[in-house]
C-alpha cells in the first residue's frame, strides 16, 4: 500500500485515512494546514495512505477488496512506521468508517480519533442523509466551468464558488481518475466490517480524545447516524456544520481548522 510521511520521526504517529474513491490529497489537503496552524508539524508524524484500490495503490491484488482487509492493511502500515506504538487516528467518510473499526477492534492501540463526515452503519442501505443542494453559489465563476466540471462539481457541493471548486479539483477529483472501479466494486460486495459500527455502538465506551465533524446538509452519509456515537466517545466533541456537506473540510474551513486543532491539542 502506498504512503506518504511528514514530520518528525519522534513525533505523535498520525494515520491519515482518505474516503471512498479519493486518494492521499484529500486528508494532506485539510490536515497539513490544520496542524500548521496548530503549530504543530514539528510535533506530529503524519502518514497519509492511498487506500488498497485507491490513489497509487490501485493495483492492489483483488484479496485486499474488503473493508476487513483494508483496515488490516492499514494497521500494517502503522506497523511499519511506528511498531509499537500508539497512534492516532483521523478518517473522512469511507476512511472515518475504517477509524471507527479501528476504535471497536483495538482501541488500546490509539492515543485518539478524528471522524470527518464518517460513515457509521455498516449496511449502506441505512444511511440517514440529508437533501443535498447548493445553498450558496457563484453562478458567474460556476458559467466558467465545463459542463462536465460543474455537473461533477455540484452533485455534493453546498457551497459553490472558486474556492471550494479549486480545493475539489485538487484534492478531491483526481482520486475519481485513479481509483480501480473493479476493486471498489468488489469492496462494495464485502463491505461489512467484522468488528464495525453495530460493535462500536455495543461495546466499551471510547475514552480517548474524540472528534465528529458533520455537514448539515450531507447528501451521502447525513449526520443523525452519527450522533449515535457520542454517548460512547466520553471524550468527544460532536459538531454539526450549517451550509456544510460531504465537502465540509472545503466548505467550512475555518471552523473545521479551528475543531481540529482543538482535537490536536487534547491528544
Amino acid at each position: 500500500m502506498h504512503y506518504e510521511v511528514e514530520g518528525p520521526q519522534n513525533g505523535t504517529p498520525m494515520l491519515m485515512l482518505h474516503g471512498f474513491g479519493c486518494q492521499l490529497e484529500l486528508m494532506r489537503g485539510c490536515m497539513e494546514p490544520t496542524i500548521e496552524a496548530a503549530g504543530m508539524k514539528e510535533m506530529v508524524l503524519r502518514v497519509y495512505v492511498d487506500l488498497p484500490g485507491h490513489g497509487r495503490s490501485n493495483d492492489a491484488p483483488l484479496s485486499l477488496a474488503s473493508s476487513d482487509a483494508i483496515l488490516n492493511e492499514s494497521l500494517a502500515v502503522m506497523d511499519k512506521i511506528a511498531p509499537d506504538k500508539e497512534f492516532a487516528v483521523v478518517g473522512q467518510s469511507y476512511g472515518g468508517y475504517i477509524a471507527l473499526g479501528m476504535m471497536a477492534a483495538c482501541p488500546e492501540r490509539l492515543l485518539g480519533s478524528a471522524l470527518i463526515c464518517p460513515l457509521t452503519v455498516d449496511n449502506l442501505e441505512e444511511r440517514r442523509t440529508e437533501e443535498g443542494r447548493a445553498i450558496q453559489k457563484d453562478e458567474a465563476f460556476l458559467s466558467t466551468l465545463t459542463d462536465a466540471e460543474r455537473e461533477s462539481f455540484l452533485q455534493n457541493a453546498v457551497r459553490a464558488d472558486r474556492e471550494t471548486w479549486v480545493r475539489f479539483r485538487d484534492e478531491e477529483a483526481p482520486g475519481f481518475a485513479n481509483a480501480n472501479p473493479s476493486f471498489l466494486d468488489a469492496v462494495d460486495r464485502s463491505f461489512p466490517l467484522t468488528h464495525g459500527a453495530s460493535e462500536f455502538l455495543e461495546g466499551p465506551d471510547f475514552d480517548k480524545p474524540s472528534l465528529v465533524v458533520c455537514g448539515r446538509q450531507d447528501s451521502m452519509v447525513g449526520y443523525l447516524d452519527q450522533s449515535r456515537l457520542l454517548p460512547k466517545l466520553t471524550r468527544g466533541t460532536m459538531a454539526v456544520l450549517d451550509i456544510a456537506g460531504h465537502n465540509l473540510q472545503f466548505e467550512q474551513p475555518g471552523l473545521f481548522c479551528a475543531l481540529m486543532s482543538e482535537w490536536l491539542q487534547r491528544l
